[in-house]
């Protein structure tokens, strides 16, 4: 799914109302109406059930007025209250605004934060309401909501049992990136005109909603394609563009070289998981580099990959130079060690590759320690980074890093110029030109040891097969998550492990690989594609 920032929307609003000559009174008419369509949808027949629109005096507020008159012809009792000044409704809220009122609906106007008495006869409508509509604030405000549509948004904090439903963006949600600006609407479901605002899927948005519903309002939908979008939405449609084509006459030397450099004594799961994403992930060939001692014990055990012993030392430059040959990405760091010689061997392999490189984990750690070790690969490196590996490369706490993630992502891509895939309950990648992408359901089944490194080998398997760097991040943060979705029908939010995930990656694949549709844990709806 693309996303536009507020700017892009209005301006595909301007051009939709020049171009086409559709006015925006009627472009409002077919926003309130496909909110009113999301209700009855849900609800059924209205059976004189209340409804209670909120309305602000702004576009947003029109689109209010429009809904709450389908829904009264459809058969609901509605109650209307407005927040703001309702001489400043521009003409074609207005026009709604009247239109509402010739239908026999009234609006109670607040242009100051309700009294308790007030405030009370308000609390009443929305506990006794089978639906409420959020039409106050939209995608407009920057700043934290002035009164009284901070009073008004602070009510709908997920205490109700009704259906709630909000036109555009959550009120009190900012829509460029996920704020809270002082008080948000939590609603069920958001109808969402033209496309999908970025806010929804950054800072606090996800949070905010279960449900989005892309509502066409009459904007060519060629117009939203042609825009460069300020970010994308993570879905199984997403990944089956970005998987690296696999021919029928394929084989394992046209289907890349992928060199796994991870493990040590303790941790050799590590560099078992990493190697063996790579392999699911297609890469042709793999090849384990790690210790002497782990390679000695896994050797006659592992049939599926090559393995070598590496370590660093001025001693094994040439050699280090000669394995990294051929090889068509490097993925370095899972369950590596941290020590001098570890040290010493990513240096020498960042430096002397032209292909790919993935650091993850414990060169990370090195990386955060000497920020110049990855500028051999600046350009096509990609980092991941858990939240405290992110506060260590930016020389800043975790509280900051999940303070704004989107802030974070984008500041570590610009210094080390890599895609940066900041792991978490929705996986960000950000691309050092300002591209950006989010993985945005999050799972606890993937609260394991272990799946880090898969994430890490997925990512390194497509590398290899010649995704980009931000085609590779993004596919291999979406098989990661659609596995993780099976991995919890499977097995629940507990007991999966690492090594079961690499099963689902398997199943997930064979359904695109197939055309089949990849099913999830009924969490589909919060990101339709």
């Amino acid at each position: 799914m693309r996303l536009v920032s507020p700017d892009q929307m209005r301006e595909l609003d301007r051009r939709t109302i020049a171009e086409l000559g559709l006015p925006a009174v009627v472009l409002m008419e077919t926003a309130g109406r496909a909110i009113a369509r999301a209700v009855l949808q849900r609800l059924g027949p209205p059976d004189g059930r209340l409804a209670t629109v909120l309305a602000g005096a702004g576009n947003n507020g029109g689109d209010g007025f429009v809904a709450a008159r389908v829904l009264h012809a459809a058969g609901f009792d509605v109650d209307v209250y407005g927040a703001g000044d309702p001489g400043r409704m521009s003409p074609e809220t207005q026009v709604h605004y009247k239109a509402m009122r010739h239908h026999g609906l009234d609006c109670r106007w607040y242009r100051d934060v309700p009294k308790h008495p007030e405030l009370q006869n308000l609390r009443r409508s929305l506990g006794r309401s089978a639906a409420i509509v959020d039409a106050l604030a939209g995608i407009g405000p920057v700043d934290e909501l002035h009164e009284p549509l901070r009073t008004f948004a602070a009510q709908l904090d997920g205490r109700h049992r009704a259906l709630v439903v909000a036109a555009d963006v959550p009120s009190g949600l900012c829509a460029v990136d996920g704020r809270v600006l002082g008080a948000a609407v939590r609603c069920d479901v958001v109808v969402t005109m033209g496309a999908a605002k970025a806010g929804l899927f950054l800072g606090n948005g996800p949070d905010l909603w279960d449900e989005i519903e892309v509502a066409d309002i009459g904007i060519p939908p060629g117009w939203v394609t042609a825009l460069e979008p300020v970010g994308r939405v993570i879905d199984a449609a997403a990944v089956r563009a970005l998987l690296p084509l696999r021919p029928a006459v394929a084989h394992k030397g046209t289907c890349g070289h992928a060199f796994v450099v991870a493990g040590s004594p303790g941790k050799a799961g590590a560099a078992l998981l990493a190697s063996h994403a790579a392999l699911r992930a297609g890469a042709g060939l793999v090849t384990l580099g790690t210790s002497g001692e782990v390679r000695g014990r896994l050797e006659a055990e592992v049939w599926d990959l090559l393995v070598e012993a590496v370590r660093g030392g001025a001693s094994e430059a040439k050699r280090i130079e000669k394995l990294v040959q051929k090889k068509s990405a490097l993925c370095v760091g899972p369950g590596l060690g941290t020590g001098a010689a570890e040290a010493d061997l990513v240096q020498r392999l960042v430096a002397v590759t032209t292909v790919p490189v993935l650091l993850d984990a414990d060169a990370l750690h090195l990386l955060a320690q000497k920020p110049d070790v990855g500028e051999p690969a600046r350009g096509r490196l990609v980092l991941t980074p858990h939240p405290g590996e992110m506060a260590a490369l930016l020389a800043t706490t975790v509280d900051a890093v999940e303070a704004d993630r989107a802030k974070a992502a984008h500041a570590a891509a610009a210094r080390f110029g890599a895609v940066v895939v900041l792991k978490g309950a929705r996986t960000l990648i950000a691309a050092p030109d300002g591209a950006w992408a989010v993985w945005p359901r999050p799972n606890a089944a993937l609260a394991k040891g272990g799946t880090g490194d898969v994430l890490a080998g997925l990512i390194g398997g497509l590398l290899a097969q010649g995704a980009t760097p931000f085609a590779a991040a993004c596919a291999g943060v979406g098989l990661h998550g659609l596995a993780g979705q099976k991995l919890r029908g499977h097995a629940g939010a507990r007991g999966g492990t690492a090594s079961d995930l690499l099963a689902q990656v398997v199943a997930v694949l064979a359904e695109i690989d197939g055309g089949e549709p990849v099913s999830g844990d009924g969490r589909a709806s919060r990101s339709p594609g």
